[in-house]
């Protein structure tokens, strides 16, 4: 749905209306960045989260310069949605604030353009996946489907299988859900298999094929793929990180 053109021209002519009312969100993080990938603005929140103390610690860094360990698989998708000018919708993954505190959300980004049609940059937001509710009228009926899941983690789980356990179908599976998680059963189980894994590879000294094989891969390269898909680095250096900010933080 796009905004009436009169309307745009009210949130422009309003000073400081949008930056209000994305700083207003405590459970969204924005941010626009330049054609090269450098900060032009981000909200409260993701200063909050960063450990960041005014936008003049942020504007005209890259994320490999505020975020060491992710930055540069997030400058590469960055210039990626810039050179092609396709926008990335709702993919779910995993970050961590500067504390080590984890969280998931949903994350997009989309390209931005002058009056030319020319990319000039892109704007981005990740928003945290809601806590679910287990007061919800379908959370009761996804009981078996997450048993399923969580007895069979350690081993090659199909989805197919899971909604059989539960006595739904694929479709049913697939709104439920969603309904109650906001994620599809897909990211679902690859969620558990990643939160599984960062447990481990936090709490304990279990290889990088250990922890794969614990989480249901079939091989240490699909493990590393998800895992870097879902955290924008490495399971070796998840863990380095980790004991790095647990050090500092001692």
């Amino acid at each position: 749905m796009r905004l009436d053109k009169q309307v745009l021209e009210w949130l422009t002519r309003t000073p400081g209306l949008i930056e209000a009312l994305f700083d207003g969100l405590p459970d969204v993080l924005f941010y626009i960045k330049d054609r090269e990938g450098r900060y032009l603005w981000v909200n409260q929140t993701l200063m909050n989260r960063a450990g960041l103390d005014g936008l003049e610690a942020v504007v005209g860094k890259t994320a490999d310069q505020l975020f060491p360990v992710t930055g540069s698989s997030t400058m590469a998708q960055d210039m990626e949605v810039i050179r092609t000018g396709h926008p990335i919708r709702e993919l779910l993954r995993l970050y961590r604030t500067y504390r080590g505190e984890r969280y998931w959300c949903l994350s997009s980004k989309f390209p931005l353009l002058d009056a030319s049609k020319r990319i000039v940059g892109l704007a981005g937001l990740s928003r945290d996946l809601p806590r679910p509710n287990e007061r919800h009228r379908s959370y009761h009926r996804l009981a078996k489907f997450l048993d399923y899941i969580d007895e069979g983690i350690d081993q090659p789980v199909r989805i197919a299988d899971a909604a059989d356990h539960a006595s739904v179908s694929m479709d049913t599976l697939g709104r439920l859900v969603f309904e109650v998680f906001h994620v599809t059963p897909k990211q679902m189980l690859m969620k558990k298999r990643i939160d599984k894994a960062c447990q481990l590879l936090e709490e304990t000294s279990m290889s990088i094929t250990e922890v794969s094989a614990a989480c249901g891969y079939a091989d240490h390269s699909a493990f590393s793929r998800q895992f870097r898909a879902a955290t924008h680095i490495t399971p070796a250096q998840f863990r380095s990180s980790q004991r790095t900010s647990a050090a500092s933080h001692g």
